[in-house]
């Protein structure tokens, strides 16, 4: 049986994946919108290329990290090993970027995100979870 704690998370990651596709996509479309109005300002061609690209790049890799928070979401819900993992590794990083979101800017939401990141990563290296998605 899953423990709660686990499906929280699980939850959290899927959150996670739905920020991170939302954003890629309004990202790949502003890209493009950018691209035609610079095109229609006369800035010329290169201008109107560089902007989409920039913006589709930077969509796509955000949908990447969204498939990415996606599989660990189900690597913990099905009590896989490997989604342990893959969300001690995604969680960590985005720990490191609210570290530094927390020294840049000390806002209440970063001093959240950080204490929600690291009660995230202490109770997935507890030794009872951490026996438990060895055991399955």
């Amino acid at each position: 049986m899953r423990p709660v704690g686990v499906s929280i998370v699980a939850i959290l990651n899927w959150f996670h994946a739905a920020l991170f596709s939302f954003g890629g996509l309004v990202l790949i479309v502003v890209g493009h919108l950018s691209g035609r109005a610079m095109s229609a300002l006369g800035s010329g061609p290169l201008a109107e290329r560089l902007l989409a690209a920039l913006g589709k790049t930077l969509g796509f890799a955000a949908l990447l990290i969204a498939v990415l928070w996606l599989a660990a979401g189900v690597g913990l819900w099905t009590l896989k090993n490997w989604g342990r993992s893959l969300t001690l590794g995604l969680t960590g990083l985005w720990l490191v970027f609210g570290l530094f979101g927390l020294l840049h800017r000390p806002f209440p939401t970063h001093l959240l995100r950080v204490i929600v990141d690291v009660a995230i990563v202490v109770y997935l290296l507890t030794p009872e979870v951490k026996k438990l998605f060895l055991a399955a």
